[in-house]
C-alpha cells in the first residue's frame, strides 16, 4: 500500500529529480490522521476522497 502512495506522491521527470505532487501530499495528511485515529478502512477512504475532492474544488 505504501508503494502506491509513494508512486502517486512524486512525479517522475526524465533526467531530473522527481517533483512532489502537492495535491496528494495535502490530501494524505488528513487521511493518515484519520487512519491513526479510526483504524476503519471506510473512514480512511472517505476522508481521502473528500480531502482530494475539496482540494480540487478549491483549485489546488
Amino acid at each position: 500500500m505504501s508503494a502506491l502512495w509513494f508512486s502517486n506522491l512524486f512525479t517522475p521527470h526524465l533526467g531530473q529529480l522527481p517533483t512532489l505532487n502537492v495535491n496528494n501530499l495535502l490530501a494524505s495528511l488528513p487521511t493518515v490522521l484519520a487512519a491513526i485515529i479510526s483504524k476503519n478502512l471506510l473512514v480512511i477512504v472517505l476522508v481521502g476522497l473528500l480531502s482530494l475532492a475539496g482540494l480540487r474544488l478549491l483549485g489546488w
